[in-house]
């Protein structure tokens, strides 16, 4: 069976079953960090994929990837993987449950990278104008870039703003050069 199938059943059957206990924002949450996890360590795939260590210990494992201890929601969860020996897939079905989750909440993830640390009020002002035009919620990744020289360059889904010197100075770069082909 198709991995990014299994992935969207079980992802929609746990927001189907976190919905109905008024648990999905927890679960959420949880899944933020299982997703995290899987991200800086790479060796937690590896683990979850031996046939060997019992399925306690991999939901043990994933608690631990979760921040320590699971929601009742979860944890079924993670049982009835572990009971259906789809553990495998464990990473791309927390991916697909915060998609689906930032979808039916209307959150739309963004990325701001600046060259040097931001203050509160111009975060704010960015993510409040963000929100006005989409219409949902903005969660924000911020990262600090020396190398964009000034400015920042902001993301929102797969919308991109560039307003870095960096960027400035590649399209004036850009223009130039283009200028220049015409008049040889």
């Amino acid at each position: 069976m198709n991995n990014g199938l299994i992935a969207a059943r079980y992802a929609t059957a746990l927001l189907e079953y976190s919905n109905g206990g008024n648990a999905s924002e927890l679960v959420y949450n949880e899944a933020k960090a299982v997703a995290q996890s899987f991200m800086q360590f790479s060796a937690l795939k590896t683990v979850l994929d031996n046939p060997v260590l019992a399925k306690l210990e991999k939901q043990k494992v994933v608690a631990m990837a979760a921040g320590g201890k699971l929601s009742k929601p979860l944890q079924r969860f993670v049982e009835l993987l572990l009971e259906k020996n789809r553990e495998v897939h464990l990473q791309s079905i927390m991916l697909r449950y915060l998609d689906l989750y930032r979808k039916q909440q209307n959150i739309h993830s963004g990325k701001l990278t600046t060259a040097s640390v931001v203050d509160k009020s111009t975060e704010k002002r960015l993510v409040s104008m963000i929100q006005n035009h989409t219409g949902g919620t903005v969660e924000i990744e911020k990262n600090v870039d020396p190398s964009i020289l000034g400015g920042f360059q902001f993301e929102v889904d797969f919308v991109r703003w560039d307003a870095s010197l960096k960027g400035q100075l590649q399209r004036i770069k850009n223009d130039y050069m283009e200028k220049n082909k015409r008049v040889l």
